[in-house]
């Protein structure tokens, strides 16, 4: 889905589906959803520069440390704007880099 119907309401990916109650029971609210899972993904962007935020609850805002920015609609989309940005694949299930996260700052 492009940028715009993704602002013009255009249908949501799967990964958003945890932040409808009505479904699943969720006790936040669908804003505060999308903003743990930004800030879930950050944590790991973190490591190679990289910056997510949510823009108007429709659409996600990747941005490098170089200031170029990119809009993707889902999650899953995230990862592949990642690895262009950088020149190389991001695997966010990479067993040594959710090791690495599960340090804590140092």
């Amino acid at each position: 889905m492009c940028g715009v119907c993704g602002v013009l309401g255009g249908e949501e990916h799967w990964t958003a589906e945890s932040a409808r109650p009505e479904v699943f029971g969720a006790a936040r609210t669908r804003r505060a959803e999308r903003l743990h899972r930004a800030a879930a993904a950050n944590r790991i962007l973190g490591l190679y520069g990289l910056r997510l935020d949510d823009w108007q609850g429709s659409a996600f805002v990747l941005s490098g440390a170089t200031g170029r920015r990119e809009i993707v609609d889902a999650l899953p989309a995230v990862w592949a704007a990642a690895a262009q940005m950088l020149g190389r694949p991001i695997d966010p299930l990479d067993p040594a880099l959710l090791a690495r996260i599960g340090e804590g700052p140092r």
